[in-house]
């Protein structure tokens, strides 16, 4: 068993307590983990676009601690060692998902790295409106979400994590829904802001609905679907 989730439980024994371990921002990877379990998912393997940092504030490495394998999406280069140190069972691949025809694209690093971008407009918006500074801009790699799908998931229920900045809607819009339907979506639907005011993006929640997912929680950081074919009829 691995430390983190020993200590958790020693500390439950010793306190007569039920507390959850959590590495997701406002504890998204604890309902994923419920979800899981209740609707006795089976054969699941998660797709985490946008990993960054690969424990803190994650929404799958719970999962990879309880045994859950998948594919780590981060284009940038500085996460890659402690992603492979991390989650050595995990897949890694070392690019940005394509949105157009091409293999390639700037990568705008922040100052803070969660707040890293393929979008110019989205990296501006930082600097103009929330003060942050763009560090550095590199040329990175690109992959069709649809060829990430194809290779790793074709056997199995896919949970998709997706933080990415901007692009979120334009991922999920571009995703071949009949080729490979994920189970669950935790997605990011709110822009940053210093006290919880961003704006929500409402055409992720109307895009997720027609194609037949329901909306099981938000945080509102997050917000968190199901596939509808998964749910008791």
């Amino acid at each position: 068993m691995n430390s983190l989730l020993l200590a958790n439980k020693i500390v439950n024994k010793l306190l007569k307590a039920n507390l959850k371990l959590s590495f997701s921002q406002c504890g998204e990877d604890i309902i994923l983990l419920f979800l899981i379990n209740s609707l006795n998912i089976q054969d699941v393997k998660y797709l985490d676009i946008g990993t960054n940092d690969p424990r803190d504030m994650n929404n799958t490495y719970l999962l990879y601690l309880k045994g859950y394998q998948g594919v780590c999406v981060e284009p940038d280069p500085s996460f890659h060692r402690k992603i492979r140190r991390c989650r050595p069972m995990d897949t890694l691949i070392q690019a940005g998902v394509a949105l157009e025809n091409t293999d390639k694209a700037d990568f705008y690093v922040m100052d803070d790295s969660v707040l890293n971008t393929f979008s110019l407009e989205e990296a501006q918006k930082m600097v103009i409106e929330h003060q942050r500074k763009i560090i550095k801009k590199i040329s990175v790699p690109l992959v069709s979400v649809n060829d990430i799908i194809a290779s790793h998931f074709s056997a199995h229920t896919l949970i998709l994590s997706l933080d990415v900045e901007g692009l979120d809607y334009q991922i999920l819009a571009s995703i071949n829904y009949k080729q490979q339907r994920p189970g669950l979506i935790c997605v990011e639907t709110v822009e940053f802001s210093n006290n919880l005011s961003g704006k929500k993006d409402g055409r992720i929640a109307e895009l997720l609905i027609s194609l037949d997912y329901v909306l099981y929680a938000d945080t509102h950081i997050n917000s968190i679907f199901i596939d509808k074919h998964l749910l008791p009829q």
